[in-house]
């Protein structure tokens, strides 16, 4: 054999060598892609407006100037001698008006009802078994253009709306486990736990946003309302974090559930996701879209 084709047959087999170790590396280190714990996510408190009240009047006395007066007799006054005189004296007085009653019925301040929907803050959290975050990216699979699509259920957030007054609403933490996350092949979500997303690692499991701000909120709202509005907030892959905005989607179902989705495009550099070679993936795109589409339910 000649001495260029030891070469070659040996760089072909390092090469054959470094794949199968790279492959090797990829399907231990990635991991089997189950949670290490049930996913849960920082809870939202909420805190009612409580109403001015008026005090409750307290029971009214009649003034003391419309009491009558009681009045005594002179001690000196003489004692009539005559009948007629003595009949004047003895002649009875005309009734003496009833005094006022000396307090006047309560009447009860109406309490702070429960408020109808529409008027009342409501917390609500997300229904895993409803709710899904997906990643969208193009990339070239053997000649031809492919979407992969990566998604798990493994989200949970808190969201309060505020009926009475919807621009006072709030979002909670979005916790979503990357480690879950699966496309149509395996052997790809093995490399995005392994060497993308680095979620087989238990640093960096979680993805996390962190809303900072909801708007384009109305001021009213009622059941049946589809509400449109952006979320600006703080996204956090493994560890980088920048801000980013969702564009929202939001429908008031009933006072007990509401559901909706939100959808944005971050950039693969923005957070260093390298893709690794592989020879049937001639090129991966740059723009990687995030969306969740979600179910929630009324906490009491």
């Amino acid at each position: 054999m000649k001495r260029w084709q030891i070469v070659v047959a040996a760089l072909v087999a390092a090469g054959v060598i470094v794949g199968v170790a790279g492959a090797a590396f990829v399907w231990f280190t990635g991991g089997s892609g189950e949670a290490s714990e049930p996913i849960s996510a920082p809870t939202l408190v909420v805190v009612q407006s409580t109403p001015t009240e008026s005090p409750a009047p307290t029971a009214t006395q009649a003034p003391a100037a419309t009491q009558a007066p009681a009045t005594k007799a002179p001690t000196t006054t003489p004692v009539p001698t005559t009948k007629a005189a003595a009949t004047a004296t003895a002649a009875p007085t005309p009734q003496a008006t009833q005094a006022a009653p000396t307090s006047t019925p309560v009447q009860a301040t109406p309490t702070a009802e429960a408020s109808e929907p529409g008027g009342e803050k409501v917390l609500f959290r997300l229904v895993q078994a409803e709710s899904r975050v997906r990643f969208e990216i193009d990339e070239i699979l053997r000649g031809e253009p492919f979407r992969v699509v990566g998604i798990t259920d493994q989200v949970a957030g808190d969201l309060i709306v505020d009926f009475a007054s919807p621009q006072d609403s709030q979002l909670g933490t979005l916790r979503i486990n990357a480690r879950t996350l699966q496309t149509d092949d395996g052997r790809r979500d093995r490399a995005i736990r392994s060497r993308i997303l680095q979620s087989a690692e238990d640093a960096y499991e979680f993805v996390e946003f962190v809303p900072t701000s909801l708007v384009g909120l109305p001021s009213e709202v009622a059941i049946g309302d589809e509400i449109q509005f952006t979320i600006v907030g703080t996204l956090t892959i493994r560890e980088i974090s920048t801000e980013i905005t969702f564009d929202a989607v939001v429908s008031i179902e009933s006072d007990s559930r509401v559901s909706g989705s939100a959808v944005t495009t971050i950039q693969r550099a923005t957070y260093d996701l390298t893709i690794p070679s592989v020879p049937f993936v001639a090129s991966v795109g740059e723009d990687v879209l995030l969306a969740i589409d979600f179910a929630a339910e009324r906490v009491e």
